[in-house]
Formats: structure tokens, C-alpha cells, sequence
């Protein structure tokens, strides 16, 4: 979910019970593509119900209706501020779902992974990366990274992984998975020092945004905020118009607004903390049957016994490369980012070395 989208959305709420539907639209639309729709539309038509069905139809037409009536500023901000609480309450839900069902999902395609031994073709564990868009649609944008660096990186440790297995006549696994490791080790060189800066800047969001945000109702010489995160960058807009207002219960509303802002940022990251490391369940499972099996195998190759089924231990091995990239990255992606994915991408394939080798 784009940062700026609900950044804009904030400003319509605060704007709106003051200066009205039509002025409000239009300083949202300076901040949002969709808000441009809906002034288009609005502007054109004039009525707030011939907007495109989603929530920001309800949220002008609540405006109009309240305003329309000569309502109470107040009233007109609390049923608007409980409204859009109530929604991005509806979209920490639907976040988890979205997780959940992911989860089963990449349980099920562990299992589909390891029926190679019927004949499935290994490449199938690739199929859920196709689920990252969904995630990245729940997901609520709160860094950029720079991924040119990590990627040419990436690109060249595994050429250099490619030419070592060349080199030493390994086989098209031990080549896979050599390339896997230059890639995601090269990967994180750069990318780590990234990680860990947005880890230091957002351990101390919360308390820098409604520190000064709060200055401005207790403070005369309130700290502005500074552009340390992306949030930060994109609340300053709000910080100026605020101390510009000056009136003491128009603060109150954009600190109220705010608060709810960022409890909402922090309940979105939470719920992929938490839903994250289950999506590694199917591989977990696929795994640890794969070792059984080779186990099993193995046994009867130093026992001299006839099994009565024989497994294609490397055939396994091979269905699990796959599934283990696709696995990292969307576990990686559920709990923070892509780039994350790529990072634990050897650390999934570190089991498999024993099965490859």
C-alpha cells in the first residue's frame, strides 16, 4: 500500500469538516493519483455517489452528507476519523488473511514440490512467487531500498559461483545451488547495511512522530519533523500545515489523526512478523520428508536390502531448490521486504546441501 495514498487520505479528513468536500478533494488530489480521479469525477459530475466503489466514495460522500447539513466541524471529524479507524482496522484484517492463506497455500505447493516423485516437474516450487503481488498490495510501504548495488552484486558472486562449479565438473544441482549462494550472499553485502539503518531509524518512529506532533499543542518552539524515514518525509506536509493553523483544536485533530496513523503502520508490521515464518511450513515439511526418505535409502544401500520402492533422492533434492528460493522470498517478503527474501535464500538452501552432495 502506498504511503503517500494514505497520507493524502489523512489530509482529507483533517481538511474536509473545515473547508469542505470540494476543497478538500482537491488539495488531496495534490498528493495522490487516486484522490485526482475522485476530484475529476467529482468536479464533473458533483455527486459523491457517481465515484468508483471504494472507500473513498464513503469517506466523501460521509463529508458531503455531514457537511450538507451544517453539522458541528467536531462531529463531522469523529464520524470521518471512527469511519477511516474502522477501515484500516478492515485492512489489518484482510493483511492477515491474505497471510494465511498464503501460509496454505505454500503448504500445498510443498507438498505438489515433492510429488516429483510422480512426476511433477521441479520447477512448480517457483509457482509462489506469483503470491508476492498480494502481499505487497497488504503490505504498507515504510522504506526504499536501493537495490542496484545488491543486485549487481548478486549477479557477479553468482557468476563467480557458476564458473567455481564449472570448473570442479559439478553437477546442474551443485551448480544451482552454488549460483543460489553467490547471488544471495553478494545480495546482502549491500543490503544488509541498508536492513540494519531502517532498523535503527524505525525503532524510534513512533515516539519521534508524536513527540513533535505533540510540541505543537505544549511546545512555542515546537521541533519540526525531520525527514529520517519515509513516513517522516511524508507527514511533513502535515507538521507545517498544523503549525501554520495554530488553533489548539485543529492540532488535536491532526495529533489524533496521526496517532491513529501510526498505530496502524505498527499493527501492519506486527501481523507480518508474526504471519511471516509460517509461510516456511510446507518447505519445513517437504524437507524433513525428504530427509527421511534419503535416510531410508541410505539404509538400505548399506543393509544390501531390496526396498520395495525405490527414491530418486536427487530428483528430490532438485524439487526442493526451487521451493526453497520461492519459500525465502516470500517469507522475506511477508515479514519486511523482498530484498530480505533474497538475503535468507541461502540460508534455505543451507539444508540441502546434504541431500545435493
Amino acid at each position: 500500500m502506498n504511503l503517500r495514498e494514505i497520507v493524502s487520505d489523512l489530509v482529507f479528513i483533517i481538511r474536509v469538516p473545515i473547508e469542505g468536500v470540494e476543497f478538500a478533494v482537491n488539495e488531496s488530489a495534490k498528493l495522490s493519483r487516486a484522490w485526482n480521479r475522485v476530484a475529476t469525477i467529482l468536479n464533473s459530475l458533483g455527486n459523491p455517489w457517481m465515484l468508483p466503489r471504494d472507500y473513498r466514495r464513503e469517506l466523501v460522500a460521509l463529508a458531503s452528507t455531514y457537511f450538507s447539513a451544517g453539522s458541528d466541524p467536531g462531529i463531522t471529524f469523529l464520524a470521518l476519523m471512527n469511519k477511516y479507524t474502522a477501515l484500516l482496522n478492515q485492512q489489518i484484517d484482510f493483511q492477515t488473511q491474505a497471510l494465511v492463506a498464503i501460509t496454505v497455500l505454500s503448504i500445498m505447493i510443498g507438498v505438489l514440490s515433492f510429488l516429483i516423485i510422480l512426476g511433477v516437474p521441479p520447477i512448480v516450487g517457483l509457482v509462489g512467487i506469483v503470491m508476492v503481488p498480494v502481499i505487497h498490495y497488504f503490505q504498507v510501504e515504510i522504506t526504499r531500498y536501493d537495490y542496484g548495488k545488491p543486485s549487481i552484486a548478486g549477479i557477479v558472486a553468482g557468476a563467480i559461483g557458476y564458473a567455481l562449479g564449472y570448473l570442479l565438473h559439478a553437477g546442474a544441482e551443485k551448480i544451482a545451488l552454488l549460483v543460489l549462494f553467490g547471488f544471495g550472499i553478494g545480495f546482502a553485502v549491500f543490503y544488509i547495511p541498508q536492513f540494519l539503518r531502517f532498523i535503527r531509524d524505525y525503532a524510534g518512529l513512533g515516539s519521534r512522530v508524536l513527540k513533535s506532533f505533540g510540541e505543537l499543542l505544549n511546545s512555542p518552539s515546537p521541533e519540526p519533523l525531520r525527514p529520517i524515514t519515509i513516513i517522516e518525509r511524508e507527514l511533513m506536509p502535515l507538521w507545517d500545515y498544523a503549525y501554520s493553523v495554530g488553533v489548539r483544536e485543529f492540532v488535536e485533530r491532526i495529533v489524533m489523526v496521526v496517532s491513529a496513523f501510526v498505530d496502524y503502520v505498527k499493527r501492519s508490521v506486527t501481523t507480518g512478523l508474526v504471519y511471516g515464518p509460517f509461510i516456511t511450513i510446507g518447505y519445513v515439511f517437504t524437507l524433513f520428508t525428504a530427509y527421511i526418505l534419503s535416510s531410508l535409502n541410505a539404509g538400505a544401500v548399506i543393509a544390501n536390502v531390496q526396498m520395495p520402492i525405490t527414491f530418486n533422492v536427487s530428483g528430490i533434492s532438485a524439487a526442493l531448490i526451487p521451493l526453497a528460493v520461492s519459500t525465502a522470498i516470500l517469507t522475506g517478503k511477508a515479514m519486511h521486504s523482498i530484498g530480505l527474501g533474497v538475503v535468507l535464500i541461502p540460508l534455505f538452501l543451507i539444508p540441502l546441501i546434504p541431500l545435493t552432495w
